[in-house]
């Protein structure tokens, strides 16, 4: 059965982006991939390697015509895309009227999910249209966390809108809440990650991800960072991350 994990975060700067980028390449060295781009702001299609400028499907075309899903992926080196880009902002407008609105990209991904292994959907840093519709396709959701207080404060408004979606997704389950911009110099990681521990025991995994230049250099690129320097610490990182979120799969 196919995986479909929704990465969501009610906060931007948590590095969402980047955990969805590199855990596909991960995760496409031994799996079949498909990493899709549910923000309009498109970063992930950028830092995948893709010119927002040239005209192609998106999965706005995919949400709202379904049977055109496999024609709206694409490929990178190693994960597969249904990208994004600006139009995107103008889905929540169109699909207001329509009763299953909340469905769109699940009845897309239902086109095309049997060919894939594992589907991580990116979503916005918001809670509104596009994070219903990445969590009503998702069978689990990983909430990255930024080692700062207020994002910590910031973690109820997404577990809540969790709890609202799986009145009608029973299937979904939280899978992870991921440490994100770590940085052992600074006295409140250590807070954070202790608070975090506490409150979500081994939902936390033991792999956090650091802060680390070569992430974002990697992303200018568009490319993921075990392929910009594979011995950066962010590299190594999610290489961790990957096999412990995903070893028994």
């Amino acid at each position: 059965m196919t995986e479909i994990v929704a990465v969501i975060s009610h906060k931007g700067g948590t590095g969402k982006t980047s955990l969805v980028q590199n855990l596909a390449y991960e995760l496409a060295q031994t799996r079949r991939v498909l990493a899709v781009d549910l923000d309009p702001q498109s970063n992930l299609t950028i830092g995948s390697g893709f010119d927002l400028l040239e005209t192609r499907p998106t999965v706005l075309h995919a949400m709202h015509a379904p049977e055109t899903t496999a024609d709206t992926i694409v490929q990178t080196a190693s994960y597969s895309l249904l990208p994004a880009n600006l139009d995107l902002a103008l889905a929540d407008q169109q699909f207001a009227g329509h009763y299953d609105r909340n469905d769109k990209l699940r009845d897309a991904l239902a086109r095309v999910e049997d060919r894939f292994d594992l589907i991580l959907i990116d979503g916005p840093p918001n809670l509104g249209f596009f994070a219903f519709n990445a969590l009503t396709a998702a069978t689990q959701v990983i909430v990255p966390l930024q080692c700062q207080p207020y994002a910590f404060r910031a973690l109820d408004g997404t577990l809540q809108l969790i709890d609202l979606v799986h009145k009608g997704n029973r299937g979904l389950h939280l899978q992870a809440v991921v440490l994100t911009m770590y940085d052992r110099r600074v006295t409140l990681t250590g807070s954070v990650e202790s608070a975090a521990r506490e409150r979500f025991g081994e939902l936390v995994p033991q792999t956090v991800i650091p802060v680390n230049v070569s992430v974002a250099e990697a992303t200018l690129d568009g490319v993921p960072v075990a392929v910009y320097d594979p011995k950066s610490t962010g590299a190594l990182a999610y290489r961790a991350l990957a096999k412990e979120l995903f070893r028994g799969n």
